[in-house]
Order: C-alpha cells, then structure tokens, then sequence
C-alpha cells in the first residue's frame, strides 16, 4: 500500500490514527532541532522476538533518546480532557503495565510524549512529556486518583507534564550526577 494511499485511508477512517503518526513524525523533526539524537524503535514481529521469549506482555517506545541515557519515548496524540487547572490526557492503563515491563527488562526510562490532537491534526506546539518513573510515585497515582475504571485508563494531569524537552533535560542531569 503506499504511503499516500495509507495516510488518505486513515484521514477517512481512522483520523487518530493519522495524527499519531503525524505527531511520531514532528516529534522526530523538533527533537533533532533541539539537539537530541532519536532513532526509530521498529515496531515489526520480528523485532519483538527477543523480548517475547520472557512471555511478558511488553511494549517498546517509537523512538530511543541516545543522549539521555537511552531512554524510550512513546510519542502519543490525544485529545486534551478537563478546563483550566484541571486539564489532562487518557493513557491507556494496558500501556503503561506493559512499558513497565519492559522497563523492567532493559533498565532505561520511559517516556511518555503527548501533543494535543485536533481531529487528525496533531497541533505542533503542544509537545508535553512525563516520565513514566515519575508519574507512578506521585501522590495522586498512590491514592488511585488518576486511574479511571470507565474508560480504563491514566489521567496523566497536565501539572505532572513538561512543555517541550524538560523532562528528557531533567533526566539526563540526574544520571550526569
């Protein structure tokens, strides 16, 4: 299928689909503008092998950070939820279990990277980040606040995000020190 034939196909039945891929995409062109060097983490059956012999349910990032200590970026664009103070995005809890593991596996962070969907824009200037570490010790994960038993997912509040590249920033400053 080609590439134009494949994105025309989303754009009619599947725009978040379409804007996730487009958000992969500016996530790769803004974070080498900023000086990070991200490489694509192949998503194909046979890349996953090695991993799948643990018989684990994992999950690997879009992209790999090489100078922030290798971390893994999952690159999401989700409809903002909430007003004001209030605002967050849904991550599916199925995700981050299976992040988890395979961090677990590899010993490296992950890293969640939201922009803000528009239907199947992806709104460029929205780029937000959240450790995945850092967000299962706040309180309000603790207290089970943020998980919601209807949809099934994480409330990820925006006051736990950074704008940009803070948080990969944050990360590899701790293991500088």
């Amino acid at each position: 299928m080609s590439k134009l034939f494949k994105k025309l196909f989303l754009l009619i039945f599947s725009p978040h689909f379409l804007a996730g891929l487009r958000a992969e995409e500016v996530f790769a062109e803004q974070a080498l503008k900023n000086s990070w060097i991200v490489e694509r983490i192949p998503q194909d059956r046979t890349s996953f092998e090695k991993y799948r012999k643990s018989n684990k349910s994992i999950k690997r990032g879009d992209y790999i950070c090489r100078n922030c200590n290798n971390s893994e970026i999952e690159v999401k664009c989700k409809k903002q939820y909430g007003a004001n103070d209030n605002r967050y995005y849904l991550l599916e809890y199925s995700h981050i279990k299976r992040h988890r593991e395979m961090q677990s596996m590899t010993n490296t962070n992950v890293v969640f990277a939201f922009y803000q969907r528009d239907g199947a824009n992806c709104l460029q200037d929205t780029l937000r980040m959240v450790d995945l570490d850092f967000l299962l010790q706040t309180n309000d994960y603790k207290a089970g606040r943020l998980y919601d038993k209807r949809t099934k997912c994480l409330r990820v509040p925006l006051k736990y995000t950074r704008p940009n590249f803070k948080v990969l920033s944050i990360i590899k400053s701790r293991r500088a020190n």
